[in-house]
């Protein structure tokens, strides 16, 4: 397997397993009437979708980060410790600095 066809895997699994777990807290959010579960996970849909395209996906990583940040707070508020989204954040900086490092060339070869 290439390293674009690497990258171009890591970038599709992350954003189905994000989308899929963002889907849950939203539903599990319309149910319990939690205002900042549905607000986070509906902001996270849509960066998650925005990260899929190389173009916007430097803002899309960055609205990520604030929503894990957010996230993690709440987390840490509720007595858990916020590890989950340390790790979606790292790997969503991971996807824009190795499609950035592979160049434009090979971004748009990934998306295509």
């Amino acid at each position: 397997m290439t390293p674009t066809w690497t990258l171009r895997l890591l970038r599709w699994s992350y954003c189905a397993f994000i989308a899929w777990a963002s889907a849950q807290t939203f539903l599990s959010a319309l149910g319990a009437h939690d205002l900042h579960a549905k607000l986070l996970s509906g902001v996270e849909m849509a960066a998650i979708t925005a990260l899929l395209f190389p173009p916007i996906e430097l803002v899309a990583a960055a609205v990520l980060l604030i929503v894990y940040a957010i996230a993690s707070v709440l987390t840490v508020l509720s007595g858990e410790p916020p590890v989950r989204f340390v790790f979606y954040g790292v790997t969503a900086l991971y996807i824009v600095w190795a499609s950035r490092l592979a160049g434009p060339t090979s971004v748009a070869t990934a998306q295509a």
